[in-house]
C-alpha cells in the first residue's frame, strides 16, 4: 500500500454518498466506459456497473486491488466491472467517456497533461477533493460547507482542450 501512496495517493475509503455524488456529477450513461484511477476497494466501479456502465479500475496496491475484485465478484458484476493491477500512468485512457480520480494534488498535477493528451473531446473527468491544476471545472459539487468538493471537467472546453496532433 505504501507504493500506491507514493505513486498517486494512499487508500482512503470514500463515503457511499460521495460515490453517488461523483457519478451524478459525471452524468454517467448506460454503456459508457468509466476508468477509475487508483480505484481502491472498487466502490466507484461497483456503483458505475450497477448503473449500466462499463467500469475499469487501475490499482497498484495489492490489498485494495484484492478488495475491489472481492466487491465486484461478490456483487456478480464481473461482466461490467474489471480491476487492473497496473499503474494508470502507463495505460492509455483514450477510450474513456468518464475518468474518476481521488488522488493527491501532486498526482493531479502530473495527471492533467496525460488527460489533455489522451482523452477525446466530450470525455468527462470527475475528481474528488483535489482539482486539476490549470484546468477550469465545468461544475463543482459542494452541497454543504463541510462537504468534500468534487470537480467535473469537460474535455474539449476552452481551458481543457486536448493537445492537437502534429
Amino acid at each position: 500500500m505504501a507504493w500506491g501512496g507514493v505513486l498517486a495517493a494512499p487508500w482512503l475509503p470514500m463515503p457511499k454518498a460521495d460515490v453517488r455524488r461523483m457519478l451524478a456529477l459525471a452524468h454517467l450513461r448506460r454503456g459508457e466506459l468509466l476508468y477509475d484511477l487508483g480505484c481502491g476497494d472498487g466502490r466507484i466501479l461497483a456503483a458505475a456497473a450497477r448503473s449500466g456502465a462499463l467500469a475499469v479500475g487501475f490499482e497498484v496496491s495489492l490489498l485494495p486491488y484484492l478488495l475491489a475484485w472481492g466487491r465486484i465478484l461478490g456483487a456478480g458484476q464481473w461482466r461490467q466491472a474489471k480491476v487492473r493491477y497496473r499503474n494508470f500512468f502507463n495505460q492509455s485512457l483514450s477510450d474513456a467517456a468518464v475518468v474518476t480520480t481521488f488522488l493527491t494534488p501532486r498526482a493531479m498535477t502530473r495527471l492533467g497533461p496525460k488527460l489533455a493528451t489522451e482523452l477525446r473531446a466530450g470525455a468527462r473527468v470527475v475528481s474528488y477533493a483535489f482539482p486539476i491544476s490549470g484546468w477550469q471545472p465545468s461544475a463543482v459539487s459542494k452541497p454543504t460547507p463541510t462537504s468534500i468538493a468534487i470537480y467535473r471537467y469537460d474535455v474539449g472546453g476552452a481551458t481543457n482542450k486536448p493537445a492537437e496532433n502534429s
